[in-house]
């Protein structure tokens, strides 16, 4: 998956209006993303490891140049030439780059944590009937929890309760 289709403002993104939906796709995405990181993760250490090879490669490069030369050398002049050489110097972007990369996937992974609390809060206010609206009478919409105490009610109402009386007529 390439960068180009990556769009953390629209996946992270919360319709308020959708939140079943919402609630069903957040798993899926939160996935996505932690695979991201995870392939993320594995480049780096890939960079690394390349990283080090490169610089290994031009520490005994440059040794042998200056063995074939019969130049004395100090260890911080190896060091010196190291850092310096074209190779290293690429791989080393190559591996900030990743970093990056893996940074910037972490903080969408973190941001995906905040989304489920987010998702949470919404829910709970629309089961409490914050998002009702006023309805032509003038009274607010009963929220969820209203209408089934309201149902339980006139079911137990509905119901008289049985007397020793009653009984009695059989």
């Amino acid at each position: 998956m390439g960068k180009s289709e990556l769009n953390f403002e629209r996946d992270l993104s919360i319709d308020k209006y959708k939140l079943d939906e919402e609630c069903i796709s957040h798993s899926a995405l939160y996935y996505r993303y932690s695979e991201l990181v995870a392939n993320a993760k594995n480049q780096v250490g890939i960079l690394s490891d390349a990283l080090k090879l490169k610089m290994g490669e031009a520490n005994v490069a440059i040794r042998n140049g200056f063995i074939k030369k019969e130049v004395k050398f100090t260890e911080a002049l190896i060091n010196a030439e190291v850092e310096k050489d074209d190779g290293v110097i690429e791989a080393r972007d190559e591996l900030r780059e990743a970093e990056l990369n893996l940074a910037r996937l972490q903080a969408g992974v973190s941001a995906f944590e905040h989304r489920k609390s987010q998702l949470d809060n919404l829910v709970k206010l629309y089961c409490s009937g914050y998002f009702s609206t006023p309805s032509n009478s003038g009274k607010q919409k009963e929220s969820v929890n209203e209408q089934v105490a309201r149902e339980a009610r006139k079911n137990l109402n509905g119901k008289r309760k049985p007397t020793v009386d009653d009984e009695d007529d059989d």
